[in-house]
Protein backbone atom coordinates (compact mmCIF):
# COMPACT_ATOMS: atom_id res chain seq x y z
CA UNK A 1 0.00 0.00 0.00
CA UNK A 2 2.70 2.78 1.08
CA UNK A 3 4.24 1.51 -2.51
CA UNK A 4 1.07 2.84 -4.26
CA UNK A 5 0.91 6.23 -2.66
CA UNK A 6 4.32 6.67 -3.28
CA UNK A 7 3.53 6.49 -7.54
CA UNK A 8 0.45 8.30 -6.95
CA UNK A 9 2.54 10.84 -5.07
CA UNK A 10 5.53 11.17 -7.54
CA UNK A 11 2.82 11.18 -10.61
CA UNK A 12 1.23 14.24 -8.84
CA UNK A 13 4.75 16.09 -9.04
CA UNK A 14 4.99 15.16 -12.62
CA UNK A 15 1.95 16.51 -13.28
CA UNK A 16 2.11 19.77 -11.01
CA UNK A 17 5.30 20.49 -12.50
CA UNK A 18 4.65 19.96 -16.09
CA UNK A 19 1.52 22.18 -15.50
CA UNK A 20 3.82 24.96 -13.93
CA UNK A 21 6.24 24.74 -16.78
CA UNK A 22 3.67 25.33 -18.93
CA UNK A 23 2.25 28.22 -17.29
CA UNK A 24 5.84 29.70 -16.92
CA UNK A 25 6.56 29.18 -20.80
CA UNK A 26 3.75 30.09 -23.28
CA UNK A 27 6.28 28.64 -25.84
CA UNK A 28 5.92 24.80 -25.20
CA UNK A 29 3.94 23.21 -27.55
CA UNK A 30 4.16 22.76 -31.98
CA UNK A 31 4.35 25.83 -33.65
CA UNK A 32 4.17 26.43 -37.44
CA UNK A 33 7.24 29.04 -38.00
CA UNK A 34 7.96 30.81 -41.19
CA UNK A 35 11.58 32.82 -41.07
CA UNK A 36 11.54 35.84 -44.29
CA UNK A 37 15.35 36.26 -45.07
CA UNK A 38 16.58 38.91 -47.77
CA UNK A 39 16.77 35.78 -50.29
CA UNK A 40 13.70 33.54 -48.96
CA UNK A 41 10.85 32.88 -47.12
CA UNK A 42 11.29 29.35 -45.52
CA UNK A 43 8.66 27.46 -43.69
CA UNK A 44 9.24 24.90 -40.77
CA UNK A 45 7.82 22.86 -37.64
CA UNK A 46 9.42 24.03 -34.28
CA UNK A 47 8.89 21.49 -31.33
CA UNK A 48 9.81 23.35 -27.50
CA UNK A 49 9.57 20.76 -24.91
CA UNK A 50 10.87 21.09 -21.20
CA UNK A 51 13.99 18.40 -20.41
CA UNK A 52 15.14 18.06 -17.13
CA UNK A 53 13.98 21.29 -16.14
CA UNK A 54 14.94 23.73 -19.17
CA UNK A 55 13.87 24.50 -22.70
CA UNK A 56 14.79 22.24 -25.61
CA UNK A 57 14.15 23.00 -29.47
CA UNK A 58 13.87 21.02 -32.74
CA UNK A 59 13.21 22.54 -35.82
CA UNK A 60 11.76 20.36 -38.70
CA UNK A 61 11.29 21.16 -42.20
CA UNK A 62 11.76 18.98 -45.82
CA UNK A 63 15.45 19.34 -45.39
CA UNK A 64 15.08 17.09 -41.94
CA UNK A 65 15.36 17.84 -38.46
CA UNK A 66 17.58 20.07 -36.24
CA UNK A 67 18.61 21.17 -32.71
CA UNK A 68 18.18 24.51 -32.25
CA UNK A 69 21.58 25.19 -29.75
CA UNK A 70 19.57 27.41 -27.73
CA UNK A 71 15.63 28.36 -26.54
CA UNK A 72 15.49 30.73 -23.55
CA UNK A 73 12.13 32.63 -22.53
CA UNK A 74 12.59 35.72 -20.22
CA UNK A 75 9.01 36.69 -19.11
CA UNK A 76 7.03 37.52 -22.51
CA UNK A 77 10.65 37.44 -24.74
CA UNK A 78 12.24 34.96 -26.56
CA UNK A 79 15.61 34.01 -27.53
CA UNK A 80 16.38 31.22 -29.87
CA UNK A 81 19.63 29.98 -32.13
CA UNK A 82 20.71 27.63 -34.37
CA UNK A 83 23.71 27.03 -36.25
CA UNK A 84 22.81 25.51 -39.82
CA UNK A 85 25.96 24.82 -43.16
CA UNK A 86 25.44 27.85 -45.35
CA UNK A 87 27.15 27.46 -48.26
CA UNK A 88 29.49 24.63 -46.44
CA UNK A 89 30.53 27.00 -43.63
CA UNK A 90 28.54 27.37 -40.31
CA UNK A 91 26.29 30.11 -40.04
CA UNK A 92 24.69 30.79 -36.47
CA UNK A 93 21.44 31.88 -36.59
CA UNK A 94 19.75 34.21 -33.65
CA UNK A 95 15.89 34.42 -32.97
CA UNK A 96 14.31 37.27 -30.87
CA UNK A 97 11.28 38.55 -30.27
CA UNK A 98 8.18 38.36 -28.06
CA UNK A 99 6.19 35.28 -27.38
CA UNK A 100 2.29 34.92 -25.68
CA UNK A 101 0.05 32.34 -26.08
CA UNK A 102 -0.82 31.20 -29.68
CA UNK A 103 2.19 33.25 -31.31
CA UNK A 104 5.58 34.55 -31.03
CA UNK A 105 7.56 36.52 -33.42
CA UNK A 106 10.56 38.67 -33.96
CA UNK A 107 13.82 39.24 -35.79
CA UNK A 108 15.86 37.46 -37.23
CA UNK A 109 20.11 37.52 -37.54
CA UNK A 110 21.48 35.38 -40.18
CA UNK A 111 25.21 35.31 -38.63
CA UNK A 112 25.76 39.30 -38.55
CA UNK A 113 25.29 38.91 -42.47
CA UNK A 114 21.22 39.65 -42.97
CA UNK A 115 18.84 40.44 -41.17
CA UNK A 116 14.97 39.14 -41.54
CA UNK A 117 11.45 38.77 -39.31
CA UNK A 118 9.71 35.42 -38.32
CA UNK A 119 7.17 34.37 -36.61
CA UNK A 120 4.52 31.44 -35.67
CA UNK A 121 1.35 30.34 -34.70
CA UNK A 122 0.69 27.74 -32.57
CA UNK A 123 -0.45 24.40 -34.03
CA UNK A 124 -3.81 23.25 -33.28
CA UNK A 125 -3.77 20.19 -30.81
Amino acid sequence: MLKVVRVLVAMIVVVVSAAALRAQSPALGSWDMTVVSPISETKSTLIVREEAGKLVALAKSDQGERPLDKIAVDGTKITMVITISYEGSPMVITYTGDVETGKMGGEADFGGLATGTWSATAQKQ
